[in-house]
């Protein structure tokens, strides 16, 4: 059950190595005919690179271009669309998720020091009792949001 078995891999043979040993011929042969490239039509590149930056500007602020939605300036159109549509990208509502959280998590912070200041009283008031109502009803609040 427990026999240890012997491996005769050679412990210096890593994968990158083996690629680099099995394919050497095919990437000098295609490194040569770049330098050859390079060497004989150094313009052509050159613009070929600033045409395909360019390109690359444009289709980033055409094609890929997400208008911004503000639901403050239409809030008739905010009411016609479902709250479960979910985002077209999930990293975006993952980094408003976390944002959310860590301002939950400040603001609990910051409430529970507010009560342990206002209990370290002497003497709580009417108005005291009250606050520390409503701030008690928040923090439970939170911790629920932020737990689920």
């Amino acid at each position: 059950m427990f026999k240890r078995i012997h491996s005769n891999r050679d412990p210096d043979a890593t994968l990158s190595k083996e690629l680099y040993r099995e394919f050497r011929a095919y990437f000098e042969k295609a490194g040569s005919k770049f330098g050859t490239i390079c060497l004989y039509h150094p313009r052509m590149i050159f613009y070929m690179m600033v045409g395909l930056l360019l390109f690359s500007g444009v289709i980033s602020f055409t094609v890929f271009r997400h208008p911004v939605k503000s639901s403050a300036a239409h809030p008739a159109m905010q009411d016609q669309q479902p709250n479960n549509v979910k985002s077209p990208h999930p990293l975006d509502a993952g980094f408003a998720r976390i944002l959310e959280t860590g301002s939950d998590l400040k603001r609990t912070l910051d409430l529970k020091e507010r009560v342990e200041t206002t209990l370290a009283k002497g003497r709580l008031t009417h108005a005291d009792s009250i606050w520390l109502e409503h701030a008690l009803d928040s923090l439970q609040h939170l911790q629920h949001k932020i737990q689920h």
